[in-house]
């Protein structure tokens, strides 16, 4: 393990720095009463913090702003990007980040006031206006632009800083379409005052693959993270969560055992604790248990896995094996 390297600062410093997104309820948000960050990305970020320290209270988090999230992790101010990022081809060849295994598969939707539409069908070509409020420096004004240029619809995209600035203008009639990835929509959705006269329509404008990130300078800790989300898929696939892991981890045998005792010099060199893979899931779950716990039916969202699902059920999630 290079002296020079993200995990051997980790370690020194004893803290792991994460940007998170400014606040969407059930993926990353504040929670002001019990003074602690919440949400799925929140516990991605925990997962890591457990593996490299065995703590998941050593985290700083940052909220970052779209625009500034990637700058912050190639300069070094953050150790990892916890903020429902797409994966791109321009992101990683620009601003020197890798993006590690795919966690969250969703796209962009549309939301608008029943009042704004001509139809009863719930689809952006029966909109009346078509301001849209988006995210500064995300992947929308692009996805937007092309899709409603397909349809063969004028739109104005109004573009804003921070998700509490774009509900807000939403709110308050500033724009009449509010666009987001359908699970933070979900999110936003909830917290409107009168969310029974909105609407998310059925138009998906995207497809996209979410990921934490990571600087590229840095090969060992791209590998590190990587495989530490994927043994949150792994767990579920192998039926392990927080309620049987201490049974199951008991001698275990065969690939079992391969998978939660991992050799310790592979852990050693990646900067992982050797138990790691047990400790997360002890203490975050597998991977449905975060997703349900955060967007799913024990969430206020209560969103479908949709493609989050695991492969041998139909989704697009998958690991590689811990051999």
């Amino acid at each position: 393990m290079s002296e020079t390297s993200v995990v051997s600062r980790i370690k020194q410093h004893d803290v792991l720095n994460v940007g998170v997104s400014l606040g969407f309820k059930g993926l990353s948000l504040y929670d002001s009463i019990h003074q602690r960050w919440d949400g799925f990305d929140i516990d991605l970020a925990r997962a890591v913090a457990i593996a490299v320290l065995g703590n998941d209270n050593k985290i700083n988090f940052l909220p970052l702003q779209s625009a500034d999230r990637f700058k912050a992790l190639h300069d070094g101010v953050i150790d990892l990007g916890t903020f429902n990022s797409s994966v791109t081809f321009r992101r990683e060849v620009e601003f020197g980040i890798s993006f590690v295994h795919p966690m969250l598969f969703d796209g962009e939707v549309l939301m608008t006031s029943r009042s704004n539409l001509t139809d009863a069908i719930p689809k952006a070509q029966f909109t009346r206006r078509r301001r849209i409020a988006a995210m500064r420096g995300s992947t929308t004004e692009e996805n937007l632009i092309r899709y409603f240029t397909a349809l063969n619809l004028s739109c104005e995209i109004i573009q804003f800083d921070s998700p509490q600035q774009a509900r807000q203008a939403y709110q308050h009639g500033e724009c009449d379409i509010y666009c987001l990835d359908s699970y933070l929509l979900a999110g936003e959705h909830v917290q409107l005052p009168d969310s029974e006269q909105h609407l998310i329509l059925d138009d998906r404008i995207s497809l996209e693959a979410m990921a934490p990130a990571v600087t590229a300078e840095d090969p060992q800790w791209r590998t590190a993270v990587c495989w530490i989300m994927r043994a949150l898929i792994e767990a579920e696939n192998l039926g392990l969560d927080r309620l049987n892991i201490n049974e199951k981890s008991h001698n275990p045998s065969g690939y079992l055992r391969t998978f939660l005792c991992p050799d310790e010099l592979i852990c050693q060199r990646l900067g992982l604790l050797p138990d790691f893979i047990r400790n997360i899931i002890i203490h975050t779950g597998n991977y449905g248990d975060i997703f349900e716990r955060h967007l799913g039916k024990y969430s206020l969202l209560k969103q479908p896995r949709r493609d989050n699902k695991l492969w041998a059920d139909g989704g697009m999630l998958w690991s590689p094996l811990f051999i």
